[in-house]
């Protein structure tokens, strides 16, 4: 409330500085200050009409109305405006992660439809035309997938070439490729760098294949390239995200920087910091170390936003860019045409206020009825104001511009919540919001990885989705818990689809607000069922020798030190000891295998003595191939008479073996030593050390010979 000390408005008199008033103002009324000043300097007669109680209430309220209106406003969509540009943002990452799934998808499925038709070839095929021709016209499949593909010998020599519907024999070598190369060493596929095609003259990548004969040997390499500049890579992908390429553009460059595909030709092979809108982008990454990470990431950064992701397996980046003001320009056009309307809305209501502040109040008990009004039940907002005047007017017009602005916010804030469910319904990734454990909001992708229509979800229970009670009732502690610790939800689930199917999704939920629960949830969904499978795969990988399916030597020693570990604890405990024995199996004459054979026959001899040494085990022992022609199995549970005599049943078990190999009949012998695991217990390299050495001396006694270590030292 303004406090003024003075003997009137129109009082002449002052003080010594020649002040007519002293006046004690909040800031509302600095505006004010001004206006006394002017009337000061008008007519006589006017001043004590603008020295009412009216006009001071007239222009305090509309100052207020006015600052309240626009800033409650600007608060308001500004901050509607940041969640929905970090809808953006996320919605961005969203996509270039699910770009750089398909890219390394779609790199996969060719590499899988290169081993596909590299089947093996015989000599006929390697040196008659006719036959390359009839080999070629056969890929069809393959050659929808490539620009071109070819047949290479082992000297690089182009043996067919088809291009589309083509099939020539042209004179290219192509023996001083890298990727080629590598290639014939390695005996695996390999992804090229990108280079100018000797047959195209144009820049592609190109994908291998090994082909092998019918002796399994490496004979020829199958080769499949894509044309960069013809947007190979992106074709179909930019599809996948619903974008206009004039708005959105897809750039995916190697480990290097350097660009593999673009929407406009001319840019591929340059430097990615050569890309209009990723200079700074590309300096960041640089700076980064260039890493090729699979977690996206999305920004917006001097007048772009742009989205970045790696496709592990190629080392490639892809990256997504587009004009701030294409993505986001509506947005920020919107927040501004609100806070102008805002602002317009509380200068008309100063304006009303002044025009009709004489006649617009009335009996404050009036005001005091229609207000009791408000709310349910009550006529509408525009309706039953009391045609007051003076002061009660003033307030009953201040009361009603603030109500009407607030639901003008609202209006606006609904029209925020049309677009961000406009963007959910573009993301690839499931989006969903539930309250109550129902959905409330669905994005199109969540409804389409459970089978239903777009929206089909909204208004179902949670349970809906979930293989079973069990799922559905472990998940609710775990995310509890969670949230209490400030941190998302993240887990791996079972879900049902509408037909019934099912599949492993990634979960990921994070609260609306953590300080409200009733606030909801925001959920990320995403099928990860052949993601998780790969991993078990590859788990699988590291624990086992590629060529027999046998243990490696590393998950061997994991065995040896469990047992032992066991052991020691019964031994702790006054346990009876069960008894247990290690034999290390080094094979004879495999050597000459090699010489006389080759390594293709050493290898099948050693898959060989592997599924024999497998055969004559029971499922609880343990064999492992250690590395080259050694071979080593744990006993539990066994005496040393028995330790021994399983020693020369596996020996007779190697011996026995014959492989036929070309026009010679293999065969191998093997030295074995035996040491029996007693106490007190030593640790298991030294185990390891002595039964080697047992080894050792099977094989300085004339091989083919079975011997017992003795018992390993204390103090060994």
């Amino acid at each position: 409330m303004t406090r003024w000390r003075a003997s009137s408005w129109s009082d002449p008199g002052g003080d010594a500085s020649g002040r007519p008033y002293t006046a004690f103002v909040s800031l509302w009324s600095l505006p004010l200050i001004r206006v006394r000043a002017l009337l000061r300097r008008a007519p006589r007669q006017l001043a004590p009409w603008f020295g009412s109680l009216r006009l001071q209430l007239a222009l305090a309220c509309g100052a207020l109305i006015a600052v309240s209106v626009i800033a409650v406003t600007t608060v308001v969509v500004q901050r509607g405006a940041l969640h929905s540009e970090q809808a953006v943002l996320d919605n961005e990452a969203a996509n270039v992660d699910h770009l750089a799934v398909l890219l390394r998808d779609r790199v996969v499925r060719l590499q899988l439809a290169l081993r596909a038709a590299a089947q093996p070839v015989d000599d006929l095929v390697l040196h008659d035309r006719l036959a390359q021709q009839r080999y070629m016209s056969q890929r069809q499949v393959l050659a929808t997938l490539f620009s071109t593909i070819a047949l290479v010998d082992l000297d690089g020599r182009v043996l067919v070439l088809r291009n589309g519907a083509d099939i020539g024999h042209p004179d290219i070598h192509i023996g001083d490729r890298a990727y080629f190369l590598a290639t014939r060493h390695q005996g695996r596929p390999m992804i090229s760098e990108p280079l100018i095609g000797r047959v195209s003259r144009e820049a592609i990548v190109a994908l291998t294949m090994p082909v092998l004969g019918a002796d399994g040997q490496l004979r020829a390499v199958l080769l499949g390239t894509l044309k960069l500049n013809s947007s190979d890579l992106l074709y179909g992908l930019s599809t996948q995200m619903a974008a206009d390429p004039a708005v959105m553009q897809t750039i995916i460059t190697d480990a290097s920087g350097l660009v593999l595909a673009h929407p406009d030709p001319a840019v591929v092979l340059r430097q990615i910091d050569e890309v209009p809108g990723l200079r700074l982008a590309a300096a960041r990454w640089v700076r980064a170390g260039r890493p090729i990470e699979p977690m996206p990431e999305a920004y917006s950064d001097a007048g772009y936003v742009v989205a970045a992701a790696g496709v592990p397996g190629p080392d490639w980046m892809i990256f997504r860019v587009a004009s701030s003001d294409a993505l986001l320009g509506g947005l920020r056009s919107g927040v501004r045409e609100a806070i102008a309307f805002g602002a317009l809305m509380a200068l008309l209501a100063m304006l009303l206020l002044w025009a009709w502040v004489t006649w617009l109040l009335r009996p404050l008990s009036r005001l005091e009825d229609r207000t009791r009004l408000l709310g349910p039940g009550g006529p509408p907002l525009e309706q039953g104001w009391p045609d007051a005047s003076g002061e009660v007017g003033e307030l009953e017009h201040a009361l009603r511009a603030a109500l009407q602005e607030q639901v003008r916010a609202e209006a606006s804030n609904a029209e925020l919540l049309v677009k961000l469910r406009s963007v959910m319904s573009t993301a690839p990734i499931g989006l969903a919001f539930t309250r109550s454990r129902t959905f409330e909001l669905v994005s199109d992708e969540f409804c389409r990885l459970f089978g239903h229509p777009p929206g089909g979800l909204v208004g179902e229970t949670a349970r809906l989705i979930y293989a079973s009670d069990e799922e559905y009732a472990g998940l609710g502690p775990k995310v509890v818990q969670a949230f209490a610790e400030g941190r998302r939800y993240s887990g791996d689930h079972e879900f049902v689809r509408r037909d019934g199917g099912r599949f492993i999704g990634e979960l990921v939920g994070r609260p609306v607000d953590p300080s409200d629960s009733g606030a909801g949830t925001i959920w990320l969904l995403r099928d990860v069922t052949r993601e998780r499978a790969d991993q078990r795969e590859l788990a699988w990988s590291a624990s086992h020798d590629a060529l027999t399916g046998l243990i490696n030597r590393r998950q061997f020693e994991r065995s040896l030190a469990a047992l032992v570990d066991r052991q020691r604890l019964a031994e702790q405990q006054s346990l009876p000891w069960s008894g247990a024995a290690l034999l290390f199996i080094d094979l004879d004459l495999f050597k000459q295998v090699n010489d006389s054979a080759g390594h293709a026959a050493g290898d099948e001899m050693l898959r060989a003595v592997a599924r024999a040494l497998d055969s004559s085990l029971r499922r609880d022992e343990c064999v492992a191939r250690l590395g080259g022609d050694e071979f080593a199995v744990l006993l539990d549970a066994c005496d040393p008479p028995a330790a021994e005599r399983l020693a020369h049943k596996l020996q007779q078990a190697i011996e026995q073996i014959r492989l036929p190999w070309g026009e010679h009949l293999l065969q191998v012998g093997a030295s074995v030593g035996v040491l029996v695991i007693e106490p007190p217990l030593r640790e298991p390299d030294v185990l390891m050390h002595a039964v080697d050495l047992a080894c050792y001396a099977a094989k300085q006694s004339g091989r083919h010979a079975v011997w017992v270590a003795e018992r390993v030292r204390p103090d060994a």
